[in-house]
């Protein structure tokens, strides 16, 4: 005989069974008739058998890491930029993420990624997106990783119209950014390049806050210009030349300028091209965004003459080449602005000199030669960035009497920051600075425990028309120097000229001899 517990017992099994299975049978229906009715049905149908709108149902996008043979760049771009999103949002991130330090020289900062069956949610203009990654971990070349993005169907265009390029240029971007520049020599006709460890950027160069201002704008605009060069025909270019005495931070602000784009350094040593043949062929090889710099020009042509086109020379290159003139200035002005600048887009052209007129007027024409910079003396304004970037100073005692030193005598920022560097104590290393100054405005400098005129202090002296030269100096090197007074005479044969002198022989002789920046 069954108790009555019993019986209610199995009543109420007997009930539950029933309705599971009514519900799983209508549950099967509504998917059935979900996926077999017509995306143009009457709203009315689907409501009946309480179905959710089309637009609210879940889609979902697959981006595999390998495209056939090759990597798929979706899936890159969604990696650096799932990584990101783990970086800013952390409270977000899965419970368990990995963390790995890139490869490479440079690379300091750890990048943080999801590992397999977890997903991270991004919201986007209001919808909010999920990235989940499955896969073996790339154990097996075309069966690696997978991003699955899944988002509501009523965002369907939102996701391929914006959110996705949105992905894909916020990556690029980020590789851009965390990219490390190059510095590139040519050797042999060929490219050699090493890491570009140069620091300086415009927070730290010592420059006229205005001048630098005019140059930061002028670059991005620059970036920004793809389509007017595209409409005007011109090709996506700019040339900027840098001049000013040695020690003004010539050289720092082409670093700058690199740091601030981060684009590839070519030093273009031209006493090292062989032919105008070469210096094409090396401009090709150029990459993109990047920066074509020849230091000291003047002196690097100095010894190459300008080919006429209307018959004002006979001399053709080969005959050029035979007199030992390895590249043309005309070579170098087809390189700057004719058809072969026309090889690559998004390309920097910078000139230093010290000397700028000595550079023949076409290279400093519009259209080559965009934007000139001068690099002058060292202002206040420039010195209390020196003292606030090495000691964190931005103010002292000896402020007014440097501001009023410095508007009477002139001092490259290179020396007073060397001043500024020899001591860790910000007082001392101040009170050398104006020394410094106080000794030049007197005419004089101690130096190692002798005491020197300076060769730009001063009036010039007149300069003899001629100095005999020794009988010593007739025998051995063919060219030796005098200095008589603050002038430079060169004597003997002429003297070969290296890249860092910074200087070179014009009839005989020429004066303040000083050194490159």
């Amino acid at each position: 005989m069954v108790s009555p517990t019993n019986g209610a017992l199995e009543r109420y099994r007997g009930a539950i069974t029933a309705a599971t299975s009514v519900v799983g049978a209508a549950m099967l229906l509504r998917r059935l008739v979900s996926e077999v009715l017509p995306a143009g049905a009457p709203p009315l149908v689907g409501s009946l058998l309480l179905l959710p709108p089309p637009s609210a149902r879940r889609h979902a996008v697959v981006i595999e890491e390998f495209d056939g043979a090759f990597y798929n760049r979706v899936f890159l771009a969604a990696r650096a930029y799932v990584s990101a999103l783990l970086a800013a949002a952390p409270t977000a991130a899965p419970a368990v993420v990995k963390a790995s330090l890139p490869r490479g020289a440079g690379a300091d900062q750890i990048t943080l990624a999801m590992r397999p069956g977890t997903a991270v949610v991004d919201v986007f203009r209001g919808a909010e997106l999920t990235w989940r990654l499955s896969g073996d971990g790339g154990g097996r070349r075309g069966a690696g990783d997978a991003f699955r993005l899944s988002f509501d169907g009523r965002h369907k265009d939102l996701v391929f119209g914006a959110y996705l390029p949105f992905v894909m240029a916020r990556a690029e971007a980020m590789a851009q950014e965390q990219r490390q520049a190059k510095l590139y020599s040519n050797e042999w006709g060929k490219w050699r390049p090493v890491r570009l460890r140069d620091a300086s950027t415009f927070a730290t160069l010592a420059m006229d806050a205005a001048r630098r201002q005019d140059v930061v704008d002028d670059l991005d605009r620059f970036l920004r210009r793809k389509e007017y060069y595209e409409r005007t025909g011109r090709a996506w270019k700019r040339g900027y030349l840098i001049h000013g005495p040695p020690g003004t931070g010539k050289s720092s602000l082409v670093a700058a300028i690199s740091n601030h784009l981060h684009f590839d350094v070519y030093d273009l040593d031209l006493g090292a091209v062989r032919s105008n043949t070469e210096l094409r062929k090396l401009l090709i090889r150029m990459k993109n965004r990047s920066i074509l710099l020849v230091e000291d020009v003047d002196c690097a042509l100095a010894a190459a003459p300008r080919r006429e086109a209307q018959g004002g020379s006979d001399e053709t290159e080969s005959s050029l080449a035979s007199k030992g003139h390895k590249v043309t200035l005309s070579g170098l002005l087809n390189m700057v602005d004719g058809l072969r600048s026309s090889s690559g887009h998004e390309r920097i052209l910078i000139f230093t000199t010290n000397h700028m007129d000595r550079l023949d007027p076409a290279l400093l024409r519009p259209g080559r030669m965009d934007m000139h910079i001068h690099m002058g003396y060292c202002g206040f304004g420039a010195f209390k960035e020196l003292a606030a970037t090495y000691h964190g100073v931005s103010d002292h005692l000896l402020f007014p009497e440097i501001e009023a030193l410095l508007r009477e005598v002139d001092a490259a920022p290179a020396e007073l920051a060397e001043k500024l560097l020899a001591m860790d104590d910000a007082d001392a290393a101040i009170e050398r600075a104006a020394k410094l100054l106080r000794d030049r405005k007197a005419g004089i400098e101690e130096d190692g425990g002798y005491v020197k005129q300076k060769l730009h202090v001063g009036p010039r002296r007149p300069r003899p028309r001629s100095v005999p030269a020794p009988a010593s100096l007739a025998r051995g090197a063919s060219a030796a120097r005098w200095l008589v007074f603050d002038e430079e005479i060169v004597l003997g044969g002429p003297r070969r000229q290296g890249r860092g002198s910074g200087r070179h022989a014009r009839g005989g002789a020429r004066g303040r001899g000083r050194g490159r920046r």
